[in-house]
């Protein structure tokens, strides 16, 4: 009797472990950082084609975007705008008043990929005629970007 109690306590074990790691990657995944705006803090491009890029979002809605080219990292300051109650999230950064998308907002599609990597697509808003095509997937073109710790 003692060793079907010894096997069964194995299986609840193992059954309990196994739905403590799902709740604790769920709630990760959740939280991610402060969990009513994961994408607060330094985030730097990974696995992306040159130049790295670091994207900073801070508390009021402006953001930096640091494009780290061979003569030196350039940097520029932008607002931005999220929707968390969409899936993915929508994030608009812009209007950019200098740069390479200069007098456009670049409409974008985030989804968070754990605590401290998420992935975005965007397109360029047209300035002439005020569009704001939010692309539909993730493309060619997704970066990924995970957390920078200091």
């Amino acid at each position: 009797m003692r060793g079907g109690c010894r096997a069964g306590g194995n299986g609840l074990v193992s059954a309990v472990s196994t739905s403590l790691s799902a709740v604790s990657m769920a709630l990760a995944v959740l939280s991610c950082g402060d969990s009513s705006e994961p994408l607060l803090g330094e985030w730097v491009s990974v696995g992306s084609a040159p130049p790295s890029m670091t994207y900073i979002f801070e508390e009021d809605g402006r953001s930096r975007w640091v494009l780290d080219l061979p003569q030196g990292p350039d940097t520029f300051a932008v607002d931005y705008r999220v929707d968390y109650t969409v899936t993915p999230f929508h994030l608009d950064v812009g209007p950019w008043s200098t740069g390479p998308v200069a007098g456009r907002t670049l409409f974008g599609i985030v989804e968070m990929l754990g605590p401290d990597r998420f992935r975005v697509d965007f397109e360029p808003g047209d300035p002439e005629s005020g569009g704001s095509a939010r692309p539909e997937g993730f493309s060619g073109q997704t970066v990924t970007f995970v957390r920078k710790r200091n």
